[in-house]
């Protein structure tokens, strides 16, 4: 029973932190825009923005393909939903599968050549709600001691 507990924690903090991950990689990217649009001197430093655009970037990559590792050592919403409709329903979200693929690049199972991530590609999807689907899926079994 402990170790469902540990599960349902860690899941709820994975998908918060991808959560916030998103948001914060949608005003950084916004942010970086601006100060590069501009032609003019700016308190912004373009470079330091740019590098933490990226560890965001890669960070919500790694973490949101990471949700739905089906490896049995992985703690991810594959080991515990993934017989339930609506979790295969997201899983075979276009945006999920391109996530997984630019993973391996990040976790050495394997390189995608010359598969750099498109950020508006990521930005402009439903990502965002597909965490808060997973974040009630999840919320659900927790409240109906499913675990």
């Amino acid at each position: 029973m402990k170790e469902q507990e540990d599960i349902k924690g860690h899941l709820k903090y994975l998908l918060q932190n991808c959560q916030t991950a998103f948001i914060e990689l949608k005003r950084l990217n916004k942010e970086l825009k601006e100060a590069i649009s501009k032609n003019v001197e700016t308190k912004v430093d373009i470079n330091q923005l740019g590098a933490l655009h990226t560890i965001i970037q890669d960070y919500l990559i790694i973490r949101s393909a990471g949700l739905f590792d089906s490896k049995n050592y992985a703690v991810s919403f594959e080991q515990e939903f993934s017989q339930e409709k609506e979790y295969k329903n997201i899983k075979n979200e276009e945006i999920i599968k391109y996530l997984q693929k630019l993973r391996g690049n990040f976790v050495g199972h394997k390189h995608i050549k010359s598969s750099f991530p498109e950020t508006s590609k990521i930005l402009n999807s439903n990502l965002l709600n597909i965490f808060n689907k997973l974040d009630k899926m999840l919320t659900h079994k927790m409240s109906n001691h499913e675990w």
